[in-house]
């Protein structure tokens, strides 16, 4: 049965977390959206406390660089986690992957709106439905179906969420960098010095992050009797571009600063991950879908992504505007039969965090 073993929270700054942000302060701007931490924190703990399930695993508050709300929570015999134990990043990978294609676009290795199939037919490999184009794999809009299959839809009509989109897009960047997708994405984060997030194939208990001695959250599935269920994963080449990738709750939030920070693409590419391209029928209703990323343009601009697997379901929200960045992650997930049971914390963490983010704007407005 399940248990709580240890809770930890921390509300001010953490020493030990410093080094990990230290860049986003290198070039911070002023803020108008300043968060008073106290009453957020109360809200915060509030909001976990009552929720209708417990929670396990990390949730991590950043904003100007500085942490200034840490929860985590682990079951029963497990280790202390923390922002620097690694989790599988589930659908938080299709930011990465995204990323890596528009950097391959910025190279001139990849253009957005050329046919998939040119690219598949110069690597010999099965064609899909020749209108697909590289873009509308990015923002789910192609329609991609198994080799055999029609198309699900005239590819850029609507939106549908496609996992396989994302594989044939690390398939297409393997052949045109002759490079495994796993160790293209490496390099890419080395390249920005980001080392909290890692693309490996295998077993992710083997996987380690870059000067990382942290170890993996363990992953576990909530059963109806109420009994954990180990979660053991093998990442595949299929899994690893939409749902294999591992990183930690600091080491998203640091990908996340330096990506809306502009460090990761160039100025028109990254505009053009941020638009809005398609509009996705979600539970938060006018979200639309760019490259990689959902948005929300309703009062304040915020970009996230959700993450579901058996063992690990995740949220990142990203605001640029106020260098504010959340990052929640459990290692406990839960059935997919009660949405609101499953992502209903994350849902009110989310509208707690919106509200003060516009309210301290507006005040700002009033008040300069």
């Amino acid at each position: 049965m399940l248990f709580l073993d240890k809770r930890w929270r921390f509300t001010c700054m953490l020493v030990c977390a410093l080094p990990l942000f230290a860049s986003a302060n290198e070039n911070s701007r002023v803020t108008q959206f300043s968060i008073n931490v106290e009453v957020l924190t109360r809200a915060f703990d509030k909001l976990i406390v009552t929720n209708d399930r417990p929670f396990y695993g990390v949730i991590l508050l950043v904003q100007g660089g500085k942490p200034i709300y840490e929860y985590q929570q682990t079951t029963e015999g497990q280790k202390a986690l923390s922002s620097a134990s690694p989790f599988l990043l589930a659908s938080q990978s299709k930011m990465i992957t995204a990323a890596v294609v528009l950097n391959a676009v910025d190279e001139g290795v990849l253009a957005l709106n050329k046919p998939l199939n040119d690219y598949l037919a110069q690597a010999k490999q099965s064609l899909y439905h020749p209108d697909i184009t590289i873009r509308q794999l990015l923002n789910h809009s192609s329609g991609i179906a198994p080799i055999g299959q029609n198309n699900r839809f005239t590819p850029g009509s609507q939106f549908q969420y496609s996992n396989l989109g994302y594989e044939v897009l690390a398939q297409v960047l393997a052949y045109q960098y002759q490079q495994p997708f796993a160790q293209r994405v490496n390099q890419y984060l080395d390249t920005h010095s980001l080392t909290g997030i890692r693309a490996s194939l295998g077993a992710i208990e083997r996987v380690k992050l870059s000067g990382n001695a942290a170890m993996l959250a363990p992953g576990f599935a909530m059963q109806g009797d109420g009994v954990l269920e180990p979660i053991k994963y093998e990442i595949s080449n299929a899994l690893l571009p939409g749902g294999g990738m591992l990183g930690s709750a600091a080491g998203l939030v640091e990908y996340l600063q330096a990506l809306h920070d502009g460090k990761l693409l160039s100025a028109r590419s990254y505009q053009q991950m941020i638009t809005p391209g398609i509009k996705r029928g979600h539970r938060w209703e006018d979200l639309y879908y760019g490259y990689g990323v959902q948005i929300s343009e309703q009062s304040i601009a915020e970009y996230s992504h959700s993450g579901y697997l058996p063992g690990y379901q995740s949220l990142s929200l990203s605001y640029p505007e106020s260098q504010t960045y959340l990052v929640v992650m459990e290692n406990v997930s839960w059935p997919l039969d009660d949405m609101d049971r499953v992502f209903g914390l994350h849902d009110k963490l989310r509208n707690t965090l919106r509200e003060q983010l516009i309210s301290s704007h507006i005040a700002e407005k009033i008040n300069p």
